[in-house]
């Protein structure tokens, strides 16, 4: 591989993730017009996981962005709270869920600390949130969800696991043994650790070229949306 067509090395601790929303320059020469997990509606592995009656109660999105997996369980008449430390991910998210008619509590938090939601939630869902955080942020990250979600609850979760040519989408890849780690006991007990893959946005012209160049062909759905491999997590809180 040629270190030339490779993607640029992206740190996503270091990303403002307000001006990513914006649609601003990231970095010189970098701006992203529509992040690549607002696909315009929730992922189909987390209707999957509602449809199996593996949702109840409150719930919480951390890391929420323009709010469609929130207003899609609204919708179905689930008390719904999304948090993103993003203020424009925010004001996008509540102006979806009064365009659908639905009643969200959208507000800005930080996902390492969730002050103020001590025992507040019977399931959290979160998805491509913890592989943007640097190690010590996702140790603060897993300890902030064990006290947001009630004894017993459920915890839902999707994150970028290293494959061949993971370096081309996703820079911080988080290992099984890594997850094993961070949700043991005496907090957490994992009951699914599984790979699946997770849903995009169609790539660019200059990313498709740049895959290209890096003799990488990911899988695509019918309307060209990558399919990327990820580690989906359910574990429950002790």
């Amino acid at each position: 591989m040629s270190n030339g067509n490779a993607a640029p090395r992206i740190d996503p601790t270091t990303v403002d993730y307000e001006r990513l929303y914006r649609g601003e320059e990231l970095f010189p020469g970098v701006i992203v017009q529509r992040p690549p997990w607002d696909i315009g509606r929730p992922q189909p592995l987390l209707v999957a996981f509602e449809r199996a009656g593996r949702i109840r109660g409150e719930v919480l999105d951390i890391g929420c962005g323009p709010g469609d997996t929130a207003v899609h369980l609204a919708r179905l008449g689930y008390r719904v709270t999304g948090l993103d430390v993003a203020p424009t991910a925010i004001e996008q998210a509540r102006q979806r869920a009064t365009e659908r008619g639905v009643s969200v509590t959208f507000e800005i938090a930080d996902a390492t600390t969730l002050d103020g939601y001590d025992n507040c939630f019977d399931t959290i869902v979160s998805s491509a949130l913890l592989h943007c955080l640097d190690p010590a942020q996702r140790r603060t990250h897993v300890s902030a969800l064990a006290r947001a979600i009630k004894p017993g609850g459920r915890l839902i979760q999707f994150c970028f696991t290293p494959a061949e040519h993971t370096e081309l989408y996703a820079p911080y890849p988080i290992p099984e043994s890594e997850l094993h780690i961070l949700f043991a006991p005496p907090n957490w007990a994992i009951t699914t650790l599984r790979a699946d893959r997770l849903e995009t946005t169609v790539p660019t012209e200059q990313q498709s070229n740049m895959f290209a160049q890096n003799n990488f062909r990911p899988d695509r759905d019918q309307n060209g949306a990558l399919l990327l491999p990820i580690l989906v997590l359910e574990a429950q809180r002790t």
